[in-house]
């Protein structure tokens, strides 16, 4: 029991990994980040993979969530899956918001010249 520790009565894995959860988890954690990753690029108007600050408060924003939602994960882990699914995630952003990156693009074509 030396990868355990007692939470509020409860018997928690330390060690636990992102495979270890269960699906409709996994399923949560990976829409959400996705809207959070979303809402962030659009916020910045950017296109392409967000800066580490900017990154690191999504995912700690996620890691919030997790825990409200008491789904029992190591932060480590959490941000390892997050870095694994950022391009993913920029290119299904392109493709859900088509009309919006064409836009953006063009803002910053426009402050190059």
């Amino acid at each position: 029991m030396k990868n355990h520790i007692k939470v509020n009565g409860k018997l928690l894995q330390t060690n636990k990994q992102f495979s270890q959860l269960k699906n409709s988890q996994k399923e949560w954690i990976a829409t959400e980040f996705c809207n959070l990753y979303f809402d962030k690029m659009k916020e910045r108007r950017t296109t392409r993979k967000l800066p580490p600050n900017y990154r690191d408060t999504v995912i700690s924003s996620l890691y919030e969530q997790i825990q409200n939602r008491e789904i029992w994960i190591p932060y480590d882990e959490v941000e390892k899956y997050a870095f694994s699914k950022i391009t993913k995630i920029v290119k299904s952003f392109k493709k859900q918001f088509p009309e919006l990156c064409e836009e953006i693009e063009a803002e910053y074509d426009n402050e190059i010249e």
